[in-house]
């Protein structure tokens, strides 16, 4: 008695217009929710079973959590659409036959090596199943349909980020199922879904419950006749609509009783099979106790029976509906079903069916599919309470787990074998492991699944327990290791490199030196070192030539060319970058290096000013880290840095958009700090002290003063003194920028002192302008500028951004004219410090009138294009003191050429340019500022400043105002005959 589809027209109208997107405009996602027994799977079934005979399906489900399975769901959709596809033709899609990737989780590709970088092989396996999936669609229109998400490991929700942000090509549509009941505030799915929702590619469906009528037909169908209208309405209401409860308050009904509970209502006909039957349905509770199919053979070794004894206790239960016969072997028709079933059956029974289904799998790993063996051979194990057994099944579902790249439940699964460690007699022999070996694992696992504080712990363990002399290099990995972990929570963690480099003299091998040698040297570049630095990463350079070391090689070059952007040689700075992008590609080594060279380059170029190029290095980068599924770790770096030339462009809101992405992501410390700061400059820009606070304590909360590297303190102590005088409280500040100045170093990181000397000379002018009122306050304030003059006389200046910062402090210090800084300012195409300049400019004493009020309409141009609100008030205040008109007048009408009165140009008339009446031609053809760029061959930004200067002088509010009035005035009517 199968489950019947009653209604959900509009529901698969909706899957069906889904599908004919994905296979004209691209790939399209829709995420199904709705309560358990809702028809989710039902519906999408009855929906893959409607799609034109050409469609590939793949379909897998997610496992119930508990069991440690990773990637369930794709590797049971990935195993059949090599299996459609055909072993040779998969592999012919795929680099290198697949055998790098995906060949980790399905043999039939070839025997996978192993892969000593964990992020490395993740981003392998990740883009096999993008290209696997993109080169089956583009044969022939492809459905992945992904069952109960709410049970998705770590590692598939990430893959399925992965995915739905990646995929490209037209015909692929990917299905998800889920139960939104279950997800409460802190269940993981809900910031996945979250994220995937903001996508215009994902559609949500949630399938409404059943009409009275529609339980109706329901219930016919089930029963194959119609009962009274009291009958359906009383199922209707006790159901609530919700199609699994109807058919089973049908089936209890048709055998004279209404339960009460739900649990009694799902069991309702299960207890009328006979005891054989129920025996077996209790084993196969067991044996799927984490969800998807059953095999035949499996089921029967648990059951203890032969194959004719099986199928004769099976029948009646298939007859029933309560099992659903799938290829060779069952599932259950509902999960709800399957757990009932299981809670009914005696302790003792399940202790004793779990024990049966563990040693079957041990002695046949072969009865599961997708690779699960392991994992699930110690689920068993464990819920028979059978430790021994359990511990050593554990530790290979662990390598099995780390095997595939699924780094979370390698973690999980590692913490629950310290956890039975002092229970299992002679430990280090069950596994050929000790427990340093155990937490070396567990820690590594940790640097990979983005649990950086639990790591720091496993690995200080590990060390503690560890004799450092008698086994060095041991020790040595296992510092670095706690410095990477402790280094994503913002400690800089040199002593754990000191350390490493201690324990392995000069003496020891290239290969074994030449990584802890590569890690400090770019630490040390981070924390402001450059001469140590330069000189660590000069003797691993020549470590990595020496071993052949790929990775050491490429770290050190980014190194020394980091270093050389940072002292100004541009060329040198890149040539290195890219060799060290070389390297890797050609060991075929871990993208996190490359996604890392790209942040070397943007910060290179942005340090020169070179914003538009560094803009381009930063988009590729992030693109690198998409596609190998960095997103959320190095890519997150990344993305905080490449927002900086963003935001210097003018392009603020796609800076914003860019840090607020980063942030939802959840990076490491470090980044998200990062990524707090640069969003922090640019909502105090445009007027919200609030959240800049809030933005700059949550980045204090990390770095504080832990975190030494002048690179990352410097701008988030600037962010703290601009938030403090924004908020008036300037002696707050004062007291910040003290903090921020004291100690060694700061020639060595000028690029980022320049920017904070010139909020302190600003932070001085406000308190000398508020002298009048606090005497005391204009000593401290002079005595504070002729410390910061006396610490910009020793500051050496790198290009021509620290040269336009220099400008910019000399004339707020008093010693100097702004024009220099306007100039400086204008060269390098950075609107909002241009803007200040020309403000400043203008409120200079003895500036003409004329030239203060042409400064002050460019700078308030320029900030409101910017949405600079601060700024613009300041410019609008100044004018109003010092009547300085911010609308250009109008210019005399030229003399006219015969007697006859000329009729003077309306636009000219009212103050427009030639190039602004242009602009306010297609402003009223309704044309957008980038549509209007395109016709006068200017930037968008550009137009955007023409259009707030034609506002300012028609003194209108809105584009469309503009518009009417042009229209009014009948400016571009075409001249009558």
């Amino acid at each position: 008695m199968a489950s019947v589809l009653v209604a959900r027209e509009a529901e698969l109208a909706a899957l069906a217009d889904a599908y004919a997107r994905a296979c004209e405009a691209g790939p399209v996602t829709v995420l199904v929710g709705g309560e358990a027994g809702i028809g989710k799977s039902r519906l999408v079934a009855e929906f893959a079973a409607r799609l034109p005979s050409r469609t590939r399906v793949a379909r897998g489900d997610c496992l119930e959590a508990g069991g440690g399975f990773a990637y369930a769901p794709f590797i049971a959709a990935m195993r059949a659409l090599v299996r459609d596809l055909g072993a040779e033709r998969a592999a012919g899609l795929l680099p290198g036959g697949g055998r790098l990737g995906l060949a980790h989780w399905l043999p039939v590709l070839g025997v996978a090596p192993d892969e000593p970088d964990p992020v490395y092989g993740r981003a392998r396996l990740y883009e096999d199943v993008l290209t696997l999936v993109e080169g089956a669609a583009r044969e022939r229109p492809l459905a992945v349909v992904l069952e109960d998400l709410h049970w998705a490991d770590p590692s598939s929700r990430e893959l399925l980020a992965f995915l739905v942000h990646n995929l490209a090509g037209p015909g692929v549509l990917l299905v998800g199922t889920y139960r939104s009941t279950d997800l409460d505030e802190r269940h993981p799915l809900r910031p996945v879904l979250a994220g995937l929702a903001r996508s215009p590619r994902v559609s949500l469906l949630e399938p409404a419950p059943l009409t009275c009528d529609e339980v109706g037909g329901l219930v016919a169908a089930r029963l194959g006749y119609l009962p009274d209208r009291g009958v359906v309405e009383e199922i209707a209401r006790r159901s609530e609509g919700n199609p699994l409860f109807v058919e089973a308050l049908a089936d209890a009904g048709a055998q004279g009783g209404t339960p009460r509970r739900l649990r009694d209502l799902l069991l309702a006909g299960f207890r009328s099979l006979p005891d054989g039957s129920r025996g077996v349905l209790h084993a196969a509770s067991v044996a799927s106790a984490w969800g998807g199919g059953l095999a035949h053979r499996f089921l029967a070794s648990v059951a203890g029976l032969n194959d004719l004894s099986l199928e004769d206790a099976i029948r009646p239960a298939v007859d029933r509906g309560l099992l659903l016969a799938e290829g060779d072997g069952y599932s259950f028709r509902h999960a709800l079903l399957r757990q009932a079933v299981y809670e009914d059956a005696l302790p003792s029974a399940r202790a004793r069916l779990h024990k049966r289904a563990g040693a079957a799998l041990q002695a046949d790993p072969d009865l599961v599919p997708d690779g699960r063996a392991a994992a699930e051979e110690a689920a068993h194990w464990c819920a028979a309470g059978d430790q021994e057994q359990a511990f050593d099944a554990l530790w290979r579902a662990a390598a099995s787990a780390r095997a595939v790249h699924a780094h979370p439940e390698q973690l999980r699964i590692l913490e629950r074998v310290l956890r039975q460690w002092d229970g299992i007699a002679e430990p280090e022999r069950v596994l050929g492991a000790d427990r340093v070996d155990v937490l070396h694992r567990a820690a590594e696992a940790c640097l990979s699944a983005g649990e950086a504080a639990r790591g720091v712990d496993l690995a200080s363990e590990a060390l503690a327990a560890l004799d450092r002399e008698s086994d060095p290099r041991r020790a040595a990995l296992l510092l670095e290791l706690r410095s990477m972990l402790r280094h994503r929570l913002g400690d800089p963690a040199l002593d754990d490199l000191r350390a490493a480099v201690t324990l392995l003299p000069d003496g020891a091998p290239a290969a074994v030196r030449g990584r802890p040698l590569s890690t400090l040297a770019n630490r040390l570049f981070l924390m402001s070192r450059p001469d140590e630095s330069r000189a660590l990463a000069a003797e691993a350079l020549a470590a990595g030539c020496e071993s052949g070391d790929a990775r050491v090689r490429a770290w050190a070059l980014l190194t020394l060319g980091s270093l050389d952007g940072a002292a100004g040689d541009l060329d040198a700075a890149l040539a290195r970058i890219a060799e060290a992008a070389e390297v890797t590609r050609a060991a075929g080594e871990s993208a996190v290096p490359l996604v890392i060279a790209a942040m070397a380059e943007a910060d290179a170029l942005h340090g020169m000013g070179l914003d538009e190029r560094a803009a381009g290095a930063v988009a590729a980068g992030l693109e690198t880290a998409r596609r190998a599924g960095l997103d959320r770790d190095q890519g997150a770096g990344l993305a905080a840095k490449g927002a900086e030339p963003l935001w210097d462009l003018g392009r603020w809101d796609e800076a914003a958009a860019l840090l607020r992405d980063v942030l939802a992501l959840d990076p490491p410390p470090l980044f998200r700090a990062l990524a707090q700061v640069n969003l922090g400059f640019i909502v105090l820009a445009q007027g919200d002290a609030a959240a800049a606070g809030e933005a700059a304590d949550a980045a204090h909360a990390v770095m504080g003063d832990r975190y030494w590297g002048k690179a990352f303190r410097l701008p988030l102590h600037d962010l703290r003194c601009r938030v403090a005088m924004a908020r008036g409280d300037l002696a707050g500040a004062d007291g910040i920028l003290v903090r921020a100045l004291d100690g060694p170093g700061l020639p060595e990181t000028s690029r980022f002192v320049w920017p904070l000397l010139l909020t302190g000379a600003r932070l001085c002018g406000e308190r000398l302008a508020r002298s009048a009122a606090e005497p005391d306050a204009a000593c401290g304030a002079r005595e504070r500028l002729a410390e910061l003059r006396d610490l910009a006389e020793e500051l050496p200046v790198i290009g021509p951004v620290q040269h336009a910062y220099r400008a910019s402090f000399r004339a707020e210090a008093g010693d100097g004219g702004w024009d220099e800084a306007v100039r400086a300012w204008r060269g390098l195409g950075r609107p909002y410090p241009l803007a200040w300049a020309l403000f400043r400019a203008a409120e200079a004493p003895g500036v003409p009138s004329g030239r203060a009020a042409e400064a002050c309409r460019e700078a308030a141009s320029i900030a409101a294009s910017l949405g600079a609100k601060p700024l613009l008030k300041d410019i609008e205040l100044l004018a109003a003191r010092a009547r300085l008109p911010l609308v250009e007048p109008a210019p005399a009408p030229p003399p006219a050429p015969d007697p006859a009165p000329a009729t003077p140009d309306p636009a000219r008339r009212l103050g427009l340019t030639r190039r602004e009446t242009e602009v306010l031609r297609l402003v009223a053809d309704g044309r957008s500022n980038r549509q209007i760029a395109e016709a006068l061959f200017i930037s968008a930004r550009t137009a955007g400043v023409h259009v707030s200067n034609i506002l300012a002088k028609l003194q209108v509010a809105s584009r469309t105002e503009a518009a009417a009035l042009a229209h009014r005035l009948r400016l571009f009517d075409p001249p009558a005959d």
